[in-house]
């Protein structure tokens, strides 16, 4: 038959239609109690016998000790024990439970109400929806940030690509013309040059430094007008 500690477990967190064996993992999450008032009467008592008796201990498997249920629950704050009530006595009160306490013994801590516990339970959930809120934030402004830069490379290429488009239309403008003073003057025009897309400084710099072996439109019109070239 289970101990006194597990029947206080499964009477607190189901109802007896549907009651099944305690677990001391059941402790893990006061969601698994009738009230938060019993999970922290039954954790309190877990932790005063560890640290009373070693961490070996185990209150699933031993009877209830009254003095460490006083010594856990804060003495009688109602009238009555905090677990085990009318099943088992202690004859000590809590100042004399203390006053032969030996400094290994845990130390007494008055036993919270449950306006308290409920109250500290609100505050770590709220605590939680603010952690949550600032982290989808954090990641809204994240995104956002990176569309924004996303947006600019898109905006700084486009611009590369609209120089580059002007700078080839001048260089073929500049051919044309150049070809056209050729045909006037009955010269064979050199073939029209490979316009550079690497980018738009080597397209200027094609604009101004033509292939060797071939004249440039300027050097072109002057040798049209019989002048030598500077």
């Amino acid at each position: 038959m289970p101990h006194l500690y597990d029947l206080y477990g499964m009477a607190h967190t189901a109802s007896y239609k549907k009651a099944k064996a305690f677990s001391e993992s059941d402790l893990d999450d006061p969601n698994n109690f009738t009230n938060i008032s019993s999970h922290q009467k039954l954790v309190a008592y877990r932790d005063a016998g560890k640290a009373t008796k070693g961490d070996d201990f185990n209150p699933s498997q031993e009877p209830l000790d009254p003095e460490l249920v006083m010594i856990s629950g804060g003495g009688r704050p109602h009238g009555s024990i905090a677990i085990g009530d009318g099943i088992i006595r202690c004859q000590l009160t809590l100042p004399e439970i203390k006053a032969r306490q030996s400094s290994s013994c845990p130390e007494i801590t008055r036993h919270p109400r449950p306006v308290e516990l409920a109250i500290e339970a609100a505050l770590q959930k709220e605590r939680a929806a603010n952690q949550a809120a600032l982290e989808k934030e954090r990641l809204a402004s994240q995104a956002s940030l990176q569309a924004d830069l996303d947006e600019r490379d898109q905006t700084t290429t486009r611009l590369i690509e609209e120089e580059r488009a002007r700078n080839e239309a001048g260089q073929r403008a500049l051919y044309e013309l150049f070809v056209g003073l050729c045909e006037k003057s009955s010269q064979v025009p050199p073939p029209m040059p490979v316009f550079s897309s690497i980018g738009t400084n080597n397209s200027r710099a094609a604009s101004h430094d033509p292939s060797p072996g071939q004249p440039s439109p300027n050097e072109a019109a002057a040798s049209n007008r019989g002048v030598s070239p500077p």
